[in-house]
């Protein structure tokens, strides 16, 4: 499979993890049909929407 690189305006998150976390990420990446990348930002939204909702954050 041939990954295509696309251009994004959005802003960019770095973070550092545990190599074994990141194979495991890519493992369920793949298996979602997803980048990475938008795993990990669906992910990130599910626990803001969470956070919000419990009054952890505004």
């Amino acid at each position: 499979m041939t990954t295509i690189a696309v251009p994004s305006k959005l802003p960019q998150l770095h973070a550092y993890v545990d190599p074994e976390l990141k194979e495991e990420v890519e493992k369920l990446a793949k298996r979602r049909r997803r980048t990475v990348s938008s795993l990990i930002a669906y992910l990130l939204q599910l626990e803001v929407e969470k956070a919000k909702k419990e009054g952890e954050i505004q």
